[in-house]
């Protein structure tokens, strides 16, 4: 078993084709939820909830904070497509690059922070649509 540290992984955004975000302090990858739906009814054994999978799945929303520099391509492209309603393509990809997760998604926050003994940074909340690739 391959195991790696967490320090190179790479966000990637779409500026005529999949570009490496720059500047990229932390991100969480996004997790893989299947849906499920409780069906417990008042005769289920012991009392205990009782769920099925409804057949749906998502990746839920995930936040990354960049130094922000407005002048960097892929932070323009953040804003752009914050400013649109269409989603975007984007990767995440794991340090090594054996699992990257292509997708398309929606930028739907851009929370800037200026501490003052701390970088000026911006918090980006992805919420990615659609079925991914996984591993590609």
């Amino acid at each position: 078993m391959t195991r790696q540290g967490g320090f190179g992984a790479v966000l990637k955004i779409d500026v005529s084709g999949l570009t490496a975000v720059a500047y990229v302090k932390d991100f969480e990858f996004p997790e893989f939820e299947k849906l499920l739906a409780d069906i417990t009814s008042h005769d289920s054994p012991g009392g205990y909830r009782e769920m099925i999978s409804t057949g749906k799945r998502q990746m839920n929303e995930f936040t990354v904070q960049l130094v922000w520099d407005v002048s960097q391509s892929t932070h323009a492209a953040m804003i752009a497509a914050f400013d649109s309603d269409a989603a975007v393509d984007m990767s995440a990809e794991d340090p090594d690059g054996t699992e990257p997760i292509e997708f398309s998604a929606h930028i739907n926050k851009l929370g800037r922070i200026a501490e003052q003994e701390e970088g000026y940074v911006c918090d980006v909340t992805i919420t990615p649509t659609g079925e991914p690739v996984v591993g590609s």
